[in-house]
Parts: C-alpha cells; structure tokens; sequence
C-alpha cells in the first residue's frame, strides 16, 4: 500500500477538523479551531500542515514545526490517522523523517506523547525514538519557541544519527 503526504489544502479543513473532533481521537489529540489550522496550512510561523494518503485517499494528517533556525529541531506536534492499526500512521511518520532528515541542518526530530498513549508510543520506539528529558535550559526554548510541555506528557526525540544508523 502506498503512504504519501502533500500539503495540506484549506479545501481539506473539514476532514482534518472532523477527524481531530472524532469522539474516538479527541481524549488522544489536542483540539484547534479553524483558524488554527488555517494558519499551520498557510504555513505561519515555521508550522506544517500535511494530509497523510494511502493509495491517493485522505487517511489522516500530521503537523509539525521547523525550530531549526532556534536549534529546537522538527518538532512533529500531531499525527492522526483515521484507520487505525494498519500502519498508516507508522508509514507517514517515516515518510515524514525522510524529508525532514533530508533538510540541511536537521540533527533531530522530537515530539511529545501522552503517558496512557501506550499505542503512540510503541509506534515511535520502533521508528528509533527515545524517551528524552532535556536539559533545563533547552526545555525553555522549546517550550517558548514550539509547545510547553504539559502534565501527563513527555518529549521523545530521534537524532539523525540513529536514523542515519537504522537506514543501512
């Protein structure tokens, strides 16, 4: 099966804000009104708003953000897929890192799971990411420049290096 991801288009609002308000995904994810999205699809203030597909059908959507130029790395701020356990999600996020690690200056991705997210988490062990405490002066910036880390959370990050590594 073929996993892609394009940009999102304001034409994909309401699948996207129908997807994230699904009562199955909404004790998962976070909840952004319209205008959220809009402005991550215009791609303001380093956001990215991408729809996953499988074999050329919309079956999720993930956004992120580029703090590269704040040495916060990609931060990948949400992945949702609708169908679940069928790899979707898993196939997005490498498709994700691919392009990601392919981008000049990108030592690492990093992202923020829920503790009782067990699902989400043992997805992202197998893509190489570790649990990761930083230090307290790069916990500041990344809280001030992508997203504060809240309670029942906690930060996982892929260097390139074990990408890199997991490649060969």
């Amino acid at each position: 099966m073929d996993t892609r991801l394009r940009p999102t288009r304001p034409d994909d609002l309401a699948y996207v804000t129908a997807l994230e308000r699904d009562p199955a995904n909404r004790e998962h994810i976070g909840q952004w009104d319209d205008a959220e999205h809009l402005g991550a699809i215009a791609r303001e203030r380093r956001r990215e708003h991408w729809i996953i597909e499988r074999d050329g059908r919309r079956a999720g959507y993930l956004i992120a953000f580029d703090g590269t130029d704040r040495a916060a790395g990609i931060y990948v701020k949400r992945i949702l897929v609708g169908d679940k356990d069928r790899g979707i999600g898993t196939a997005a996020l490498t498709a994700f890192l691919e392009d990601a690690f392919s981008r000049p200056g990108v030592d690492f991705v990093w992202l923020m799971v829920r503790d009782a997210n067990l699902r989400a988490q043992a997805v992202y062990e197998k893509l190489a990411f570790r649990r990761y405490e930083p230090p307290p002066a790069e916990a500041a910036n990344w809280d001030a420049n992508m997203d504060p880390a809240g309670e029942g959370v906690f930060r996982m990050r892929l260097e390139a290096s074990a990408r890199r590594s997991r490649a060969r």
